[in-house]
């Protein structure tokens, strides 16, 4: 009996104890404004999860005004969970230009993305032309094919053909197959044909079968013979069936034996 007494103790102690550390919105706001580094960014992060309105000037403030780089990173991705009817899209666009450091443009960058504000995302394409970070470059494309629209299609594809970063180039492989994009065929053919990377020609391999149609047939055929590239081979071989089925044959090898 006295150990489940002592247990029961112990739970109850525990249950206050933890009670009394829990921290509300007033406490984290005070730690992103007065505390260290590190107390700051996890102030930030932990403000984003809490959902209330109060909290969005104090997070503008350290995005705009704190030292640190990691602390204002956090407070975008923070700001970014608060953003669905406020003004935070369009202070993302005002503060993303003025910003130094990659991994803050990075975090506007991604945030704008899932926030989904066609206008606020627009203001981002300036930011391509001479952006030198490949990694907010590839967070600037990745939030143009979570918007999805059309507008975005051809600087998109820009950015496949020509973009020197592998990484930038897989995004937007991927970023024009979720577009609702109005790229023509042979330009896609062309780009898969002088693309050097296996992974991104792998992911046009993708594109091209949105779009099905039999000239397809023998940039992908030849794909599958060429050994040099496996995961081409691998994405190649799903695209000739997928066209296949698209085009009303049972399967690749009668649309193959058509031709």
């Amino acid at each position: 009996m006295k150990d489940i007494e002592e247990i029961a103790f112990i739970r109850c102690l525990r249950v206050r104890t933890l009670g009394a550390t829990k921290k509300n919105v007033s406490d984290y706001i005070e730690e992103l404004v007065n505390w260290d580094v590190a107390t700051r960014e996890e102030a930030a992060k932990n403000l984003g999860n809490i959902g209330d309105d109060t909290v969005i000037d104090p997070l503008l403030t350290a995005l705009k005004e704190d030292e640190s780089e990691d602390v204002r990173a956090a407070a975008a991705r923070s700001l970014g969970k608060l953003a669905d009817g406020s003004e935070i899209p369009k202070e993302f666009g005002k503060v993303i230009f003025k910003e130094d450091a990659p991994i803050v443009r990075r975090a506007i960058a991604l945030a704008l993305g899932d926030i989904g504000n066609t206008t606020t995302i627009k203001l981002m394409i300036p930011l391509l032309e001479n952006e030198e970070s490949h990694w907010v470059r590839e967070a600037v494309i990745e939030a143009f094919g979570k918007n999805g629209s059309e507008n975005f299609g051809e600087i998109i594809f820009q950015h496949l053909k020509t973009d020197p970063s592998e990484e930038v180039r897989v995004q937007s492989a991927i970023a024009l197959i979720k577009c609702k994009s109005s790229i023509d065929l042979d330009s896609i053919l062309s780009c898969f044909q002088e693309e050097k990377s296996d992974e991104v020609k792998s992911h046009i391999t993708e594109l091209i079968a949105k779009k099905p149609d039999e000239k397809s047939v023998e940039f992908l055929t030849n794909a599958l013979e060429n050994d040099e590239f496996k995961l081409t081979q691998a994405t190649a071989a799903e695209a000739l069936h997928t066209i296949a089925i698209k085009l009303g044959y049972k399967d690749e090898n009668e649309m193959l034996d058509s031709l």
